[in-house]
Parts: structure tokens; C-alpha cells; sequence
């Protein structure tokens, strides 16, 4: 079992705790119950397991009010996403209005999804290739897993691609490093993502810059 990485200011779950570091003597342990700094949404630093945080049984330093309103006015860009008004909180979770970036259609969302990128717009539903599209576009493709990385990030993608590798990331804001490209059918090759992301899905990661395709990023 590999230790995950986190990002000191990386937003852990619904309730907008964030991470600021591991403890000294838990720096380089893997176990579940490693624990670490975090900030409550109240501006208190706290310790608390990092599973706890994960899982959303931590849901404030032990405030009163657990976690507070972010403030944000309207017109505030959150990830790309225009903010409208808030509509306060359900179970300390804040929800709000946003303004579709794809649709211009107004859309509630909690800010936690808008803030890790975990929702982009009200249409992304309707974003992405079908399977019968995929296979339609090109008769074979790249299944491909790669490291990205700068001074201050290092972590994994995975998917897929009709182009050479070096087209596909010729226009990623990071450096990268090919660990492993399998090349077939593109039926086979999009059934395939779709059962190794399955796979990976509990070891998402939310890249800090953003990109096209930073939702299919996780831990090293």
C-alpha cells in the first residue's frame, strides 16, 4: 500500500476542511489512522485522522457551528464556476447558486464540489464521449497512464486518446512522464478506462492548477 500524498491548502471533504500537514510523527506512515493538521472553516487548526476527515465525520474543530458560510460575492470565480448568492447550509455543508459556464443557465451546487472540482458546470453530465461516439471517432486508441508533476505536485492520470501522447500533452501546464500506454481496439481501449478508473476511483486528486482532464488525476 503506497502512502498518499496531500497538498498543504487541498480541500479533504463536503465540510471545507483543508489540509495543512502530517504530524512529525506520523510524516511518513501509511497507516489509516495517520494523522494530521487541518484548518476548520472557522479559521482553528485542529488534529484530527486523516480517514475521519475523508469520510466526513469531521465536521469542524468542534465549533458550535461547525463550519461557517464561505464568503463569496456575486460574480466570485470559484475554479471557473461564476458564484450567484449562497442558500446557506444543509448538515453544515454550504449550497449556493452558480452560473453554468457552458449553458449560462443558473444551478444549485454545494461550494465543497465547486471549490475540489469535483462539479464543473450543470451540463457535465452531457460532457464527454459516449462509447458509441468513441468507437465512431477513431478505430483505435491509447489507453495511458502518466506521471505529471512540477516543483510542487506529482501525481497520476489515466485515460484515453486517438493522438500520440506528445500531441495530447503538448498543452498540459505540467511536465510528464509515461509509466505505461496500451494501444488497441477502441472499444476495448474505452471499456478498459472505464474499469481501471473504477479501480482508482478512491484515490482522486484534485490537481491545483487547472487543465483539461484534471478530473481523471489521483494520488501517486
Amino acid at each position: 500500500m503506497r502512502r498518499i500524498v496531500y497538498t498543504e491548502g487541498q480541500i479533504m471533504n463536503a465540510y471545507n476542511i483543508t489540509y495543512l500537514s502530517d504530524l512529525k510523527k506520523d510524516i511518513n506512515s501509511i497507516c489509516k489512522k495517520r494523522k494530521s493538521l487541518f484548518m476548520c472553516n472557522c479559521g482553528n487548526k485542529f488534529i484530527s485522522t486523516i480517514s475521519d476527515v475523508k469520510q466526513n465525520k469531521r465536521k469542524s474543530c468542534g465549533c458550535k457551528k461547525g463550519n461557517e458560510l464561505n464568503k463569496y460575492n456575486y460574480g466570485d470565480l470559484i475554479n471557473g464556476v461564476k458564484f450567484i448568492k449562497t442558500l446557506g447550509t444543509i448538515n453544515y455543508a454550504q449550497k449556493a447558486i452558480f452560473e453554468c459556464p457552458i449553458c449560462k443557465k443558473e444551478w444549485e451546487s454545494l461550494v465543497a464540489n465547486i471549490q475540489q472540482g469535483n462539479t464543473k458546470s450543470c451540463c457535465a453530465k452531457k460532457r464527454g464521449w459516449s462509447r458509441t461516439q468513441w468507437v465512431n471517432k477513431s478505430k483505435t486508441s491509447y489507453l495511458y497512464k502518466v506521471r505529471l508533476f512540477n516543483n510542487n505536485e506529482s501525481f497520476i492520470k489515466i485515460g484515453i486518446t486517438s493522438r500520440e501522447i506528445n500531441l495530447r500533452f503538448n498543452s498540459i501546464p505540467y511536465e510528464y512522464e509515461v509509466i505505461k500506454i496500451i494501444k488497441g481496439e477502441s472499444a476495448y481501449i474505452y471499456d478498459l478506462e472505464l474499469r481501471t478508473k473504477k479501480m482508482f476511483k478512491k484515490y482522486r486528486y484534485n490537481p491545483l492548477i487547472e487543465f483539461k482532464g484534471r478530473t481523471e488525476c489521483y494520488n501517486n
